[in-house]
């Protein structure tokens, strides 16, 4: 998910409803739409200037700290895949994508999959052939044909994507990290009977969703224009928010996220294993009708994580939604659950080799 920008303007607050979404409050019981919108927009100005102030200091330390850089290379023994969520930027993936293939391990390059198809960069410019994607090539990062797109829609492209890469490495199954919305999305094709993926970890993936959705959807039906545009919000990004709101908590529903936690056991019977990874530490929007905040990473709480009757793993210290892919500790993480083979252990911070002072003027 994106940073909000922020910026002034004014209300307009004509309610939009688009077909196969849910519509505005106007129910008796609801407050008045003026009351409602106050409320709503102040939740959701605190939720975005918070995120992105977080976000800002959580990008400072990681630019400073480097800490995928001290951590030890490792062999992968089948394709890894990752998959993005709602407007993930490739930001998201890059620092990880290097290390896996650092000094040319594990295929020596990320190659990037749009519609069943191979690339060599994130603007999927410079096409690939299938039979020049090597068999040892392990590393792989989905590309959405539209970053928007719900997990009903995207779960279509992760079947040709996820058949693509069996396909070019001739391995049966592959291991997935599945980061935000992206789990949702795969769920989604584990829903529809897919077979192709063994270990699945889900990283912040709202699968008992967000308040964040609800807040968001609400500014786009009650079409308050300085709000969308402060949160780089359109009316097509409505049936991603959908999927994504609350389906527990006061006054909350949402059917489609309901259904697909109903069968939650089917869906994992299809994998070899699952991991739930949560973060804590920064404000994060709490359900309706309770505190304006709780813990989380920013946008999804700790308590929604986690799909029906799975236990979370929660990572420590101060981690930002946006940024959990460049953290140390989801990367011991990664190593744990997918049984990754380190090949070398980081120096220890003493023993680099100290810079030759410049000869004397």
């Amino acid at each position: 998910m994106d940073v909000p920008r922020l910026h002034p303007g004014s209300p307009s607050c004509r309610p939009v409803v688009v077909p196969g979404t849910s519509p505005p409050l106007d129910s008796p019981e609801a407050l008045p739409p003026q009351v409602e919108d106050a409320l709503t927009l102040g939740h959701f100005v605190a939720t975005g200037l918070i995120y992105k102030l977080e976000g800002a200091r959580t990008e400072r330390r990681l630019d400073q700290e480097r800490p995928l850089q001290g951590q030890p290379r490792v062999e992968l023994q089948r394709p890894f895949v990752m998959v993005p969520g709602w407007t993930t930027r490739q930001e998201a993936f890059h620092d990880l994508g290097s290390k896996l293939t650092e000094g040319g391990l594990n295929g020596g390059q990320v190659f990037f999959v749009q519609d069943g198809r191979f690339f060599q960069d994130f603007e999927t410019s410079i096409q690939a052939a299938p039979d020049s994607v090597p068999a040892e090539a392990r590393v792989f990062q989905v590309v959405m044909k539209d970053g928007h797109a719900p997990p009903d829609v995207a779960a279509d492209e992760l079947d040709r994507n996820f058949e693509a890469i069996r396909q070019a490495t001739g391995a049966p199954r592959l291991d997935v990290e599945a980061y935000s919305m992206g789990g949702l999305s795969t769920r989604v094709y584990l829903d529809r009977g897919g077979k192709a993926v063994g270990r699945l970890m889900m990283l912040g993936t709202p699968n008992r969703g967000t308040r964040f959705a609800e807040l968001a959807r609400h500014v786009i039906q009650r079409d308050i224009r300085w709000a969308m545009s402060m949160g780089g919000l359109t009316v097509g990004d409505l049936p991603a928010l959908d999927w994504m709101a609350p389906d527990h908590g006061k006054g909350s529903s949402n059917p489609r996220l309901s259904d697909l936690n109903s069968r939650w056991e089917e869906q994992a019977s299809r994998i070899e294993d699952f991991h739930a990874v949560a973060a804590r530490g920064l404000l994060t929007p709490a359900e309706k009708g309770g505190p304006l905040f709780t813990e989380g990473d920013g946008l999804v709480p700790v308590a929604s994580v986690g799909p029906p009757g799975v236990e979370v793993t929660v990572l420590s210290g101060d981690k930002h939604h946006g940024l959990l892919n460049r953290e140390a500790e989801t990367y011991q993480e990664m190593i744990r659950f997918f049984g990754w083979t380190p090949l070398s252990e980081p120096p220890p911070p003493d023993s680099a080799p100290k810079p030759e002072p410049p000869p004397a003027p």
